[in-house]
């Protein structure tokens, strides 16, 4: 069986109602909508932590914000943990996929 191709986009400040694929006219997203129309999206999505470093951490790890150490962003943070034991690129990774970060992330979690 192969394996489906994941893309993951995660965005900064982008309300709900951004995209053509939800009705917005007066923006065009012709590849956003597309893959929105033959992917898998997530209308009714929210976050504890709208902190973009944090929230990140959480999606990565899938632990709760306090659980990762990482409580804010910038020079009030100190240095990102990152030894934790999952996290989504490496459980993908030994599912058999390669993964890459494009983008501002702030927080990478170390390859295995």
């Amino acid at each position: 069986m192969n394996k489906p191709n994941i893309i993951l986009i995660m965005t900064d400040q982008m309300r709900g109602d951004c995209l053509g694929a939800d009705g917005n006219s007066h923006i065009e997203t012709p590849n956003l909508d597309f893959l929105a129309a033959q992917g898998t999206r997530f209308r009714h999505a929210y976050t504890a932590c709208p902190s973009c470093t944090p929230s990140r951490a959480t999606i990565m790890t899938g632990m709760k914000q306090w659980h990762t150490g990482i409580l804010g962003m910038g020079a009030g943070q100190g240095s990102i943990p990152n030894d934790f034991p999952h996290t989504m690129p490496g459980e993908l990774a030994l599912a058999g996929y390669q993964t890459h970060l494009v983008g501002k992330g702030h927080f990478a979690p170390q390859r295995t």
